[in-house]
């Protein structure tokens, strides 16, 4: 079975575009959506917005599920000049970038760093090259805040330059996945980015535009690939 994991409502409302449905079931805080994508078992869970949130609904999923593979897909905003509103982040680390020991473990206790599947990630690339959709691989940076600062923006290119977007669940979907041993891999479809202006306004705007994207990518990588 392919676990998929997306935050909010107009994320999981896309790829349940693409899947046959069989039943529901709510636990806590987190709804998870049993069906098939091409006669393939998968399980979708909405997991609310934030590390703590999809740090549950993942651990949900790994005890509930003989899992064969971590999807979470959604948006992100972007953080290097080459990217434009809808290109595909594909996950080669993740990191949480909000985690920091240092006065206790020095440099080594900035961030915490999570290596998505490589297996995974290739499908990924094969995927969005056979779906003519422009990809960017690299690391996600998760923190619990929706950049929309300067200061923001520098602090995380500063301590964690290669860095390629920003959002708030990868980093900790990245975690538990790794504790169960389950592959991961994490899609973003960019919803803003750092050098356009009025980052709240383009969400709002292009969440749903954003959310199709990484839906119908996912549905290509099922079908072909896993």
């Amino acid at each position: 079975m392919i676990g998929i994991i997306a935050a909010m409502d107009a994320e999981v409302n896309e790829i349940l575009k693409f899947i046959h449905v069989n039943r529901k079931e709510v636990i806590g805080f987190t709804e998870c959506i049993y069906g098939t994508i091409h006669n393939k078992e998968v399980v979708v869970c909405k997991s609310g917005v934030g590390k703590g949130m999809a740090s549950m609904a993942t651990t949900i999923l790994c005890l509930k599920n003989k899992l064969s593979a971590i999807i979470n897909i959604g948006t992100a905003g972007g953080l290097i000049e080459e990217e434009n509103i809808l290109d595909i982040v594909i996950s080669d680390t993740v990191i949480q970038a909000d985690f920091d020991t240092t006065p206790l473990d020095g440099d080594k206790g900035q961030g915490l760093y999570f290596q998505a599947d490589e297996q995974l990630k290739q499908a990924c690339i094969q995927a969005c090259q056979d779906c003519n959709i422009s990809y960017h691989v690299g690391a996600i940076a998760s923190q619990d805040l929706f950049m929309a600062r300067k200061q923001d923006f520098q602090r995380v290119m500063s301590l964690f330059p290669s860095s390629v977007c920003s959002e708030m669940e990868a980093g900790a979907i990245g975690q538990v996945a790794s504790v169960f041993h389950v592959p991961f891999v994490i899609l973003r479809s960019l919803s803003d980015t750092i050098y356009h202006h009025e980052n709240a306004m383009e969400f709002s705007q292009y969440v749903s535009l954003a959310s199709h994207q990484s839906a119908k990518l996912v549905y290509t990588l099922i079908e072909e690939y896993l």
